[in-house]
């Protein structure tokens, strides 16, 4: 009798953790319709299009040094064929997901070419985090500017003028 009560416990533990992935765990096929900014794009799908937030990266506003670089890296992605991974939704409706274009993570690519951050607050993953390291080190991109301002802190004191 103890080993089945200890089995279901282990199957609701499983259920409990993995469920919520799994049902978050989305993907949908299209392309890039508009580029907003560099962490912003509208996905067209055959159901519709999504407005979506890059998941685990934070790019330059586009009022901020090397905002405008941002934009045009993923400008470059316009109207090519890709998966999205939905992650969840944000508090503004934005899908949150990770863009995958001939199987290459397009925002792992962002932060590896130094055109965003490791949005390290929200997503912990050290590939990501070792990316950001390399470009930093490499100062590709926004590293190449002595002190670039996260665009979290910019949001804060923009806000605040």
């Amino acid at each position: 009798m103890k080993q089945v009560k200890t089995k279901n416990w282990l199957t609701l533990l499983f259920l409990l953790i993995f469920l919520p992935v799994i049902c978050f765990s989305q993907e949908y096929i299209g392309t890039i319709l508009r580029v907003i900014d560099g962490d912003t794009f509208v996905f067209q799908t055959n159901e519709g299009s999504l407005r979506v937030r890059m998941f685990g990266i934070d790019a330059p506003e586009k009022g901020q040094t090397f905002g405008p670089e941002s934009k045009r890296f993923m400008e470059g992605y316009l109207n090519k064929t890709g998966v999205l991974s939905k992650k969840s939704i944000d508090k503004y409706g934005r899908t949150l997901g990770m863009l995958f274009i001939d199987k290459v993570n397009i925002n792992l690519e962002c932060v590896k070419k130094g055109y965003a951050w490791h949005y390290a607050y929200y997503y912990k993953n050290a590939e990501f985090a070792q990316a950001e390291k390399e470009a930093r080190i490499k100062k590709l991109g926004l590293w190449q500017y002595e002190h670039p301002i996260p665009p979290w802190e910019y949001r804060k004191n923009y806000k605040s003028i």
